[in-house]
């Protein structure tokens, strides 16, 4: 018997299989246009998100670097290279803004920074120098569609961000702040101070972040016995360059003998390291005389107790006494010395006089301001009588040549800035201060007063040396240099700081000192003798910038 067989369900199989295919079709392309639009999504809004950072960094290093250009702080304004004043200015002001547009591949990224003008109440900071505050936003484009991966709560109590302050929006809104319509931060945060909060559209969707920085000043500290721009030739043919510490109970002084020192080459070489040459304390002391040259120019007289570099030179131990380390790779950059700002300082007589010094810290000095210094003029101490601080500080502008005699009383720091030449013997520069050795200082407390006299175990200054410091401030004409002549008779206890000044020193002058200048010369039994701890004591002069903070306000 034959079984018929069926075969009209055969189509209907291949059907049913086509129409499945194609409905698994449609969901996988469905899934992936939606996989593929969300990752475009997400993809360009993490490169969106991580150029604005770099965005607002650019605008960070730039207001960084206008901060740096300008080594006269006081008179900072900003207002060139496209920089104008902020207006309304952020508290306390004044400030400066500057936006740089259309950078970044397709010219997607700008930025807009701040600098604000800061003064430090807390004395650590001089008031007359400033340090800045520097707010840059860095603003990416957003493209793509303007939507967020994950649920958005955007708009949840209305378009105003004001109204959402405290829960605005959620996931990705949140995080990466995205601006669809509205500025979040200006509606919210106006200047980041609360100040002018406004509801600010945008042109096209983008991602802000902010950063801030905090921009202070590097002061000058002596680091070593001479630093030299230009061309060294010293010291004298039979004196020396070496160090001591005035922290010391027996500090070196004119009248201390000179010893046999035998680290270094060179018959009968000496130096200044105290009266008991057996002590291992004073020898160590005396190996920190170093000598910094800007340039391959480098002549040595005498014997150096301490380093040497310079910049392309060829010094060895060879031929030179030198008794530390050698490197003639090293390179040195002093910039020129401004003015400082007078303004409020009392006009004085320039020839002869007194000055009567009541200032009560080194950032708060009497101001007193000359055409020149051609007299004799003693400094005193209008402070001696008091029973809690009996210590002085002044600052005189000299606007013309030092040529006369200068005497600092006992507890008074004073600094003399001149504009002019400086032509002196050693015994015209008088240093009435003291040494504080190894004692604690005791500047009084509450029904406990220091010593009146000044004493030794209340001075905060330990240096002698650091008490009177001239600043040789820079010429402005072209083709101008300064110059600063010592000779002898005396002995000199003081620092200088003169960048553009050919310093010479003549005789047998013994400068007790730290000395910065354009060139330094030394002569017949001259010698410089650096004390250690003025590398505790800041002179004033901002050499550079640094940034001290740097944080992103991630409102």
């Amino acid at each position: 018997m034959k079984t018929q067989v069926h075969h009209g369900d055969n189509g209907n199989i291949l059907i049913c299989a086509l129409c499945t295919i194609v409905i698994i079709s449609l969901i996988g392309a469905n899934v992936l246009v939606n996989c593929t639009r969300y990752y475009n999504i997400t993809a360009k809004q993490l490169k969106a998100w991580k150029e604005a950072l770099y965005a607002a960094e650019a605008g960070g290093d730039a207001a960084f670097d206008e901060v740096r250009k300008a080594l006269d702080p006081i008179n900072l304004s900003f207002t060139t290279d496209g920089w104008v004043s902020a207006s309304p200015s952020p508290s306390p002001g004044p400030a400066w803004t500057k936006t740089i547009s259309s950078f970044g591949q397709g010219g997607s990224l700008s930025t807009t920074v701040t600098i604000d003008k800061l003064t430090d109440n807390t004395g650590t900071i001089p008031a007359t120098t400033p340090y800045y505050r520097i707010r840059s936003v860095g603003i990416a484009r957003l493209f793509g569609l303007p939507r967020v991966g994950l649920s958005d709560q955007f708009f949840a109590g209305g378009p105003n961000f004001v109204a959402n302050s405290a829960s605005r929006g959620v996931g990705d809104t949140l995080l990466r702040k995205i601006d669809f319509k509205y500025d979040h931060f200006k509606a919210t945060y106006g200047d980041g101070d609360g100040n002018n909060l406004v509801l600010s559209t945008v042109t096209y969707p983008q991602i802000t972040r902010r950063i801030e920085l905090v921009a202070v000043p590097k002061y000058y500290v002596f680091s070593g016995a001479l630093r030299i721009v230009n061309a060294f030739d010293g010291p004298g043919t039979t004196g020396f360059v070496d160090s001591y510490n005035s922290k010391n109970p027996t500090n070196p002084n004119p009248s201390s003998p000179k010893v046999i020192n035998n680290d270094i080459p060179g018959p009968n070489t000496t130096s200044y390291y105290g009266s008991n040459p057996s002590n291992s304390t004073f020898l160590a002391d005396a190996h920190d005389g170093d000598v910094s040259v800007a340039t391959k120019n480098f002549i040595e007289g005498g014997p150096i107790w301490g380093d040497v570099t310079t910049n392309g030179g060829n010094v060895t131990h060879s031929g030179y006494q030198i008794s530390g380390t050698i490197d003639n790779n090293v390179p040195l950059t002093l910039p020129p010395l401004s003015a400082p700002d007078t303004t409020g300082f009392t006009a004085t007589s320039s020839g002869t006089g007194t000055i009567t010094a009541t200032g009560t810290s080194e950032s708060s000095p009497s101001g007193f301001v000359c055409s020149g210094i051609s007299g004799s003029v003693t400094i005193t101490n209008g402070n001696a009588g008091s029973p809690t601080f009996p210590y002085a500080y002044a600052k005189i502008v000299a606007n013309g040549h030092i040529t006369g005699k200068i005497t600092i009383e006992r507890g008074v720091t004073a600094e003399i800035w001149f504009t002019g030449n400086m032509n002196v013997k050693g015994e015209d520069l008088d240093n009435q201060n003291v040494d504080r050795g190894t004692q604690t200082p005791n500047p009084g407390s509450a029904g406990v007063p220091p010593s009146i006299p000044p004493t030794l175990a209340d001075d905060p200054n330990p240096s002698r040396v650091g008490h009177m410091k001239f600043f040789g401030i820079s010429p402005t004409a072209a083709g101008t240099t300064q110059t600063i002549e010592i000779d002898s008779p005396g002995n000199i206890f003081a620092t200088f700081y003169a960048p553009s000044a050919d310093i010479t020193l003549a005789g047998n002058v013994d400068v007790f000192s730290a000395i910065v200048g354009r060139s330094f010369s030394g002569n017949g039994n001259a010698g410089v003798h650096y004390d250690k701890a003025l590398n505790q004591v800041q002179i004033g002069v901002v050499t550079d910038y640094q940034i001290a903070s740097y944080v992103e306000d991630v409102r």
